[in-house]
């Protein structure tokens, strides 16, 4: 017999439009109709289980309903907040009682006035080392070795205190006189604790892999878990460490010179190298207007990229961040009027050095870091000073890097530099300005001082008679892209690119041609 009685079935076929539904029929629909609810509400029940919760809500009812392809109730909710749930109101009424749900009333007013929700962060992904032949890096992404050490201290006190509250309450059971699992126990004179498990009574300090279907496991009862990798140094070294530390923070000279020359020379400091990287990145990132600072730190840098005994080639995704800070930060002092241009010619020459040093063993090396400068140099909302070290920084690439990428973009890049010149308003600017002009002739020097290889590059070049016979020509010349670094490519593209950069810098590039007796050439 169903819960439900046949009147309620009537009522519902007549709303239908099934009138005079007899009792038998009416009795197998409710049957038919408890089993359907009792089977969706088992389903809501395990909806509700999964989510962690210990009451029944309409979310529940209408996964349930997605679940068995029918169509979920509209009109029902959870409420505001998960944790509430409804509450219906009971209307009296002449015939029966009427149960509703008191709807909270909201006013389109409120709503409207309240701000905008805050948009949600774009997802975004990161690359970072977890350990590097077997040692973990110090970086921010990696939890230190003291957080590591504290969260099993933590985790083997918690499980003690657990075991011991366990062991509380089976004594209390035993005293109690009451049984286990059907099996009378007794305290024992000793610290053991008997627990029965399928009928055989089992002790802590046995070995329970005599059960069946129970793996080896040892007795955790004086278990220490310790981390995996930890890294301890031994207390001299840490003093050292800090006495390194010190000297680069503070303006002493003495102490200053000692601890490159022993980063330099050392051959037992492959323990601290992490932690002087780490100490590196760190102080870069906290220090970008203490130029004193940053200097010291790029020497540190260079001392530990030209040591013999040291590894830093496993820490170069971390050393290069700090370094390319320093050659094209926006600022890099706490007055403009100081001299971070030496500090950029610096890190220009830490970049060049590493290239050269490491490139073979990391092929893409060079190419990210050029790929970045030109990134750089090409984006015109950067200051002039991003610009003045994306350019040392390509100048130190090597000659390729000049005339492949630098050298064709020196037209365009003049004429957005031009109106900075001689700019009266602003004498800063302009200052910086004349700089990244300077820094653009040299590179331009450098590549022609390479071509000419010792010799006077206008006793290589006719210009001339070369513009003389077809001065059209040679834009033509200059307007094709260079693919490769040879002799006839140059010479080919020479001509016109020496008459152009020539319009551009003027005399400024005679100190880089060598001193012949010759005729004065007019361009």
């Amino acid at each position: 017999m169903s819960v439900l009685p046949n009147d309620t079935i009537r009522i519902i076929s007549e709303c239908v439009g099934i009138s005079n539904l007899s009792d038998e029929i009416a009795s197998q629909l409710a049957s038919d109709v408890e089993y359907r609810i009792r089977e969706i509400t088992q389903e809501a029940i395990k909806f509700m289980k999964h989510s962690k919760r210990e009451n029944l809500n309409t979310d529940d009812i209408n996964n349930a309903l997605r679940l068995k392809n029918i169509e979920m109730l509209y009109g029902y909710s959870s409420g505001a907040s998960a944790n509430e749930s409804l509450k219906f109101c009971k209307a009296n009424t002449a015939n029966q009682a009427i149960y509703y749900f008191n709807d909270k009333e909201i006013n389109f007013q409120d709503i409207i006035s309240q701000p905008l929700p805050k948009c949600p962060r774009e997802p975004t992904l990161s690359a970072h080392w977890l350990a590097l032949e077997g040692v973990q890096p110090l970086i921010p992404q990696n939890p230190s070795p003291y957080e590591v050490e504290e969260y099993y201290k933590n985790l083997y006190k918690r499980q003690k205190q657990e075991r011991a509250e366990a062991a509380a309450a089976v004594n209390n059971n035993n005293t109690n006189g009451t049984a286990v699992n059907g099996t009378s126990t007794t305290t024992s004179t000793s610290s053991a604790v008997n627990t029965n498990i399928k009928g055989q009574l089992v002790k802590p300090q046995e070995s329970i892999q005599s059960l069946p279907g129970i793996p080896s496991i040892a007795a955790t009862t004086t278990t220490v878990v310790k981390p995996t990798v930890k890294h301890v140094l031994p207390k001299e070294i840490q003093m050292f460490y800090e006495k390194i530390t010190y000297s680069i923070k503070h303006d002493t000279k003495e102490l200053f010179d000692a601890a490159i020359n022993s980063l330099k020379n050392d051959s037992s400091l492959h323990q601290l190298l992490p932690y002087f990287i780490s100490f590196i990145s760190i102080q870069v990132t906290q220090n970008l207007n203490n130029l004193d600072l940053l200097i010291r730190l790029m020497s540190m840098t260079q001392a530990i990229l030209e040591s013999k005994h040291l590894n830093p080639e496993l820490y170069l995704h971390q050393l290069m961040p700090s370094i390319l800070t320093c050659l094209v930060g926006k600022k890099l002092c706490s007055s403009p009027t100081d001299n971070h241009w030496y500090l950029r010619d610096f890190a220009a020459r830490l970049v060049s050095f590493v290239c050269r040093k490491f490139g073979k063993t990391y092929n893409s090396l060079q190419g990210r870091i050029t790929k970045t400068l030109i990134q750089t140099l090409h984006d015109t909302t950067k200051p002039l000073t991003t610009h003045y070290g994306a350019i040392v920084g390509l100048s130190g690439l090597g000659r390729n890097v000049i005339q492949l990428l630098l050298i064709p973009y020196i037209p365009k890049y003049y004429k957005l530099l031009s109106p900075e010149l001689n700019l009266e308003s602003n004498p800063l600017k302009s200052l910086e300005a004349h700089k990244v002009l300077n820094a653009l002739t040299k590179a331009v020097g450098i590549y022609f001082t390479w071509i000419s290889e010792g010799e006077n590059i206008l006793t290589i070049l006719d210009l001339k008679t070369n513009d003389k016979a077809n001065p059209k020509e040679s834009n033509k010349k200059f307007s094709k892209p260079i693919t490769e670094f040879n002799s006839e490519n140059i010479l080919s593209t020479l001509e016109s690119q020496y008459q152009e950069l020539f319009d551009i810098f003027g005399e400024k590039l005679l100190p880089f041609i060598k001193s012949n007796k010759i005729e004065p050439i007019t361009i």
